[in-house]
């Protein structure tokens, strides 16, 4: 099994940090499944094991993509693909997988893909949340017209309850491992990279969501990594808590 999900999970028991990890079904091996399992069954409040699409790819256009429903998939398709996923995380992760949560690939997504999810009983989608002025803006213009989604784009409902569904979306404000710039330039981010992107979506948002991407937590980025956790714990103002306890504290 992959050396950086060890160093991501010990990490975030050891800080004793809660985390959701978002399962792709098709990627999950038995043996990281047997993992992540004890994981959960030691420590059942700092790991919940969620579901993140089925393969986190799909073919549109001709293009091959990392989404997987976007691009106005038919119903039919989408419910296929995630009562898929459902099937395989059920059987690899028995009673340790949470079905309550589900995280599209990429936060892509479309009114058909919130109604298959409601329809199937999950209870929280979690996405990702812009808080520049143009997309708050453009959140504020989604909202107002009820919309999930218009003009080719997303619209995020952070913090609130998805129209229509009754889905409560909480989603991801700051990538921890995000690794290209708006430019398509390479870039690492610093401890205080970090912090400052946490100060700009705080002063926006009640809740900020912060994502890792495990596949690259190694070498420099596990301190960086525990650096920031560290610092996060050490502010007075900030409550670390899982997105079930977010909800039910609502």
């Amino acid at each position: 099994m992959a050396q950086p999900l060890r160093n991501v999970v010990e990490l975030l028991i050891e800080e004793a940090v809660p985390c959701s990890y978002q399962v792709v079904p098709e990627f999950l091996t038995r043996e990281a499944a047997a993992y992540v399992q004890a994981a959960r069954a030691d420590h059942p409040g700092l790991v919940r094991l969620n579901q993140h699409g089925l393969r986190h790819e799909q073919t549109l256009d001709g293009e091959h993509r990392y989404s997987e429903f976007d691009g106005h998939r038919p119903y039919a398709e989408q419910r296929r693909d995630i009562e898929q996923g459902l099937t395989l995380l059920s059987d690899l992760l028995g009673s340790a997988f949470d079905r309550r949560v589900f995280t599209p690939p990429c936060h892509k997504y479309d009114d058909v893909t919130v109604q298959v999810l409601a329809e199937l009983g999950f209870e929280v989608l979690s996405a990702g949340v812009k808080v520049d002025p143009v997309s708050r803006l453009y959140y504020r213009v989604g909202a107002a017209l009820g919309r999930v989604s218009f003009l080719g784009k997303r619209v995020s409902y952070h913090g609130r309850r998805t129209p229509g569904t009754g889905l409560a979306e909480l989603s991801v404000c700051i990538d921890v491992d995000e690794d290209v710039d708006a430019r398509g330039e390479k870039i690492e981010k610093s401890l205080d990279d970090l912090w400052g992107e946490l100060e700009a979506c705080r002063a926006r948002l009640s809740v900020v969501g912060v994502m890792l991407h495990h596949g690259k937590c190694e070498g420099r980025r596990v301190d960086v990594l525990r650096e920031f956790v560290r610092r996060l714990k050490g502010d007075p103002g900030i409550e670390i808590r899982s997105l079930p306890e977010i909800v039910a504290g609502a």
